[in-house]
């Protein structure tokens, strides 16, 4: 009876200890996969990203333009960012190392929006951590931040009074340069055309970067900019030759216009 009773005791112990083992390495195992979704999981990384861009990044740039809080800016908003950065950089991995470049190391020779430059001044240099700025400029990738006034690109040139605006010499230097570029431009390589692209973008962003223009005549500049920024980025980032051709086009079109107002 002792040995029965003995028998079915430790039967008991070790069906108790069994249970607490499998317990203990079932909790074990969820924190484990807690942690790795945490990390890896594509899904929480994006919302990690986008929570960071809100600590971080929501302090001086708004989420998207909001006329009613205009006097209250303090940088462009996260979706002119992105607006500017896409369209040059359309490969994710392009996209992500260009906007951690830029955090890391502001300058006017990089930026990509002279107009907020001009406008804010340059984005003083900010130290972060570098995964955690990855992760941001990767929720800036891909957030979809609906879509919002364009700004001054539909706005239409103004003359000063009737009369044509006095641009500095070597401003209209550097329109002369750019036209003629495009005229004299023939190539059949894609990649010539986004280096086209590219140029013009960077001689045009000097005139905008410009301190001895302000008030209305850098309004102005500042429309006839704006109204070309776009071509210019399909022209950066197209690979589509007849897009390229167009888009050459539509720039030479849009130069002689702008010798209309300045001069």
């Amino acid at each position: 009876m002792k040995n029965n009773l003995f028998l079915v005791l430790l039967v008991t112990v070790l069906l108790i200890s069994c249970k607490s083992d499998k317990n203990e390495t079932y909790n074990k195992k969820e924190d484990v996969d807690t942690e790795k979704n945490a990390d890896g999981d594509a899904s929480k990384k994006e919302l990690s990203g986008f929570k960071l861009m809100e600590q971080k990044c929501y302090i001086c740039h708004f989420e998207r333009p909001d006329p009613s809080k205009r006097d209250n800016m303090l940088a462009p908003p996260m979706l002119r960012v992105q607006e500017h950065y896409l369209p040059a950089y359309p490969e994710k991995e392009d996209f992500v190392a260009a906007v951690t470049s830029y955090v890391n190391n502001p300058s006017e020779e990089t930026t990509l929006m002279p107009g907020a430059v001009k406008k804010f001044k340059l984005m003083p240099k900010v130290v972060y951590d570098e995964a955690e700025l990855k992760k941001i400029a990767e929720a800036l990738y891909d957030k979809d931040f609906g879509s919002a006034p364009k700004g001054n690109m539909n706005a239409t040139l103004q003359l000063n009074d009737g009369k044509k605006w006095k641009l500095q010499p070597k401003s209209m230097k550097q329109i002369r340069a750019i036209q003629y570029k495009l005229s004299s431009f023939k190539s059949e390589d894609i990649a010539a055309y986004n280096q086209l692209g590219k140029d013009i973008f960077n001689e045009a962003k000097v005139i905008m970067l410009d301190d001895s223009y302000s008030g209305e005549i850098w309004e102005e500049i500042h429309v006839f900019f704006s109204g070309i920024e776009e071509n210019m980025h399909n022209l950066m980032s197209t690979s589509s030759m007849g897009e390229a051709k167009n888009q050459v086009m539509v720039l030479k079109y849009k130069f002689i216009e702008f010798r209309k107002f300045f001069n």
